[in-house]
C-alpha cells in the first residue's frame, strides 16, 4: 500500500485561494474528507487525480508525481456516475480503461469476470449499464478503476441520490475493499452514513485543513464545524450495516 504525502497544496482561481496550503499524509484504510458545501472537498479530489493545476507537490512513497502519473495510478469516481459509463455493456464498460492501457486480452477477461462477481454484476455482464441501479452503477465505476491496478480510489459523494438498499450494498462493497487493503479517500457531506467504516477523517473549512485524526475521535470536531452527526450518537452507533 502506497504512502501518499501532500505538501503545501494550494489551488487558486481568479486570484483567490480555493485550497490553501494543505499538508496531509494518507496511510492505509479509508479516509473521509468532510466539511460544509463550498469547503473545497471535491476540488481537492480533482487535484489529487490530476484534473486541476495547483501549487505544491503530491508524493507517492516519497517520490514526487506529475499529473500524468496520477491520472494513471489514481481512480476517481464522480458523483454523477452516468458521466463515466462509456461501454455498451457492463463487460465492455469494466474493460474500457484496461483496453486503453493495452493490457492483454486474457488478463482483461479474467479481471472483468472476477470484478463483476465481487460486485454482484455478473448477471448483467452482457446487458446495458443503463439497467443498473444507482448503487450498481457506482460499483461498476469502481470495478472499471480496479481493473487497472489503481493504487488509490477516490470517491466523490458516493452515496448521493441512492436509496437505502443501494446505500447498504455500496457500503458492503467498501468494507470488502478495505479488507483487501485497497486505499480509499471519500469526499462526502453525509458523514453520519460513512464515518463508522473509515479510519481517518480530515475536516476542510474555507479550503484549509482545520482538523485531522482518527475517525473515532472526530465526532465533536465534525459537529463543531456544522457537519451533521446525530447528537446522541456514538461512533459505533453510526454504522448502517448493524
Amino acid at each position: 500500500m502506497a504512502e501518499i504525502e501532500i505538501r503545501d497544496l494550494t489551488l487558486k482561481k481568479d486570484g483567490r485561494k480555493i485550497l490553501d496550503s494543505i499538508n496531509l499524509t494518507l496511510g492505509e484504510g479509508i479516509t473521509l474528507i468532510a466539511g460544509k458545501n463550498g469547503s473545497g472537498k471535491s476540488l481537492f479530489l480533482r487535484c489529487l487525480k490530476g484534473l486541476e493545476s495547483f501549487e505544491g507537490d503530491i508524493l507517492i512513497d516519497g517520490k514526487k508525481t506529475d499529473r500524468r502519473e496520477r491520472m494513471k495510478r489514481f481512480g476517481l469516481v464522480f458523483q454523477d456516475t452516468n458521466l463515466q459509463i462509456v461501454g455498451a455493456t457492463v463487460r465492455k464498460d469494466i474493460a474500457f480503461g484496461a483496453e486503453n492501457l493495452k493490457m492483454d486480452e486474457r488478463t482483461i477477461r479474467e479481471r472483468s469476470e472476477s470484478l463483476s462477481q465481487r460486485f454482484g454484476l455478473s448477471y448483467a455482464l452482457d446487458k446495458s449499464p443503463r439497467i443498473l441501479s444507482g448503487g450498481e452503477k457506482r460499483k461498476l465505476s469502481i470495478a472499471g478503476i480496479l481493473i487497472m491496478d489503481a493504487s488509490l480510489l477516490l470517491l466523490d459523494e458516493p452515496l448521493a441520490n441512492l436509496d437505502y438498499p443501494s446505500v447498504r450494498t455500496l457500503l458492503e462493497a467498501l468494507i470488502t475493499l478495505k479488507k483487501e487493503k485497497v486505499q480509499i479517500i471519500i469526499v462526502s457531506h453525509e458523514a453520519e452514513r460513512l464515518l463508522a467504516l473509515t479510519d481517518h477523517t480530515v475536516i476542510l473549512k474555507d479550503g484549509r485543513v482545520i482538523w485531522e485524526g482518527r475517525s473515532q475521535d472526530s465526532l465533536s470536531h465534525l459537529r463543531e464545524n456544522d457537519v451533521y452527526i446525530p447528537r446522541s450518537a456514538s461512533f459505533e452507533d453510526l454504522s448502517w450495516l448493524s
